[in-house]
């Protein structure tokens, strides 16, 4: 009996410029917020410049203002650059169809995205931070898909078991992402916005994503699928961790009153506009972490339906 090796969906250079892509998102991400939490969204009152423009503001000694702002967008075309490369590879060397129309939609995203961004500048004597606002919780939707195209360019996915998750874990995951990106759009609106939503919904929301994050891992420990997610549990329990110090910390930044006469908490001697732009940052990675839960869950619910569909398909063959 001969065995032929498995035939690779995507061939791994496709994988690694999705890690790349992903790679130059977080600095993209991190910059952006950056951007924000020190207030110099508007440092440049033009909302598009090509790139070589940028490369000179950089390389030119303008102040650490331009320089964020700028190093933003340099990371922005970067990205482009490799969702371009990254959809066409998808589409023209992945053997599955639906992963070539998610790079695209990727694609389709992160050109959306730079659009935000540049009406976030243009218009935003019409409209103030709106669209900062949106620009900032969009970019959460955008890094979570990337993360999903890379999970599935991973050559191990082929190798994967194709036994199914439990129901309760395919719930809870839903469950999970939903509530982290609603919570995403309540920190954006502590950041963008004066009211009294943000505030306290965004302190409410952390309670139930914390007790999402646990009875998540507790339905995974008790249904036995916590082998299949491995990377997914020990990295929501970090993130989780670093982001409840984060979000402490910026909550005390914020709203400690140095002259009042009335006991408080100070916050640490350190950056506050660096730690809201770490907390933005780990918020992000929660959610995308949480969406690939969410992904690897159905995926396998996918591949048993498969499964279960082709032997009555082959009985109807032989009648």
């Amino acid at each position: 009996m001969t065995t032929h090796p498995i035939t690779p969906v995507s061939p791994r250079w496709l994988y690694a410029l999705a890690v790349l892509t992903v790679l130059f998102t977080l600095p993209l991400l991190f910059l952006g917020a950056g951007v924000t939490s020190h207030g110099v969204g508007m440092v440049d009152p033009k909302g598009f410049r090509p790139p070589w423009e940028i490369v000179n503001g950089l390389i030119e000694n303008s102040g650490f203002a331009w320089r964020l702002e700028y190093g933003h967008r340099t990371f922005g075309f970067l990205v482009g650059i490799c969702s371009i490369a990254l959809a066409v590879g998808c589409f023209f060397f992945d053997s599955r169809p639906w992963v070539g129309w998610l790079a695209f939609v990727a694609l389709a995203m992160i050109c959306a995205q730079g659009a935000l961004g540049i009406f976030r500048v243009d218009y935003n004597a019409l409209y103030g931070r709106t669209f900062a606002l949106v620009h900032g919780v969009f970019a959460q939707l955008v890094f979570a898909v990337l993360v999903c195209l890379a999970s599935v360019l991973s050559p191990s996915v082929a190798e994967e078991a194709d036994e199914p998750v439990s129901p309760s874990v395919r719930n809870w995951s839903i469950a999970l992402a939903l509530l982290v990106f609603l919570q995403l759009i309540l920190g954006g609106l502590v950041r963008h916005r004066e009211d009294l939503l943000g505030p306290r919904g965004h302190l409410l929301g952390a309670f139930l994503v914390v007790g999402a994050v646990v009875w998540l891992l507790k339905v995974m420990r008790e249904t036995g699928d916590g082998d299949r997610f491995t990377v997914q549990r020990i990295s929501l329990m970090a993130f989780l961790t670093l982001q409840i110090w984060l979000g402490i910390e910026s909550w005390l930044a914020r709203f400690y009153t140095p002259y009042a006469d009335l006991p408080q908490l100070a916050p640490l001697p350190m950056h506050a506009e660096w730690i809201r732009t770490a907390h933005y940052l780990i918020g992000t990675l929660i959610f995308a972490t949480s969406v690939s839960v969410v992904l690897i869950a159905h995926r396998s619910l996918a591949v048993d339906t498969n499964a279960e569909a082709m032997p009555s398909a082959k009985l109807e063959g032989l009648a």
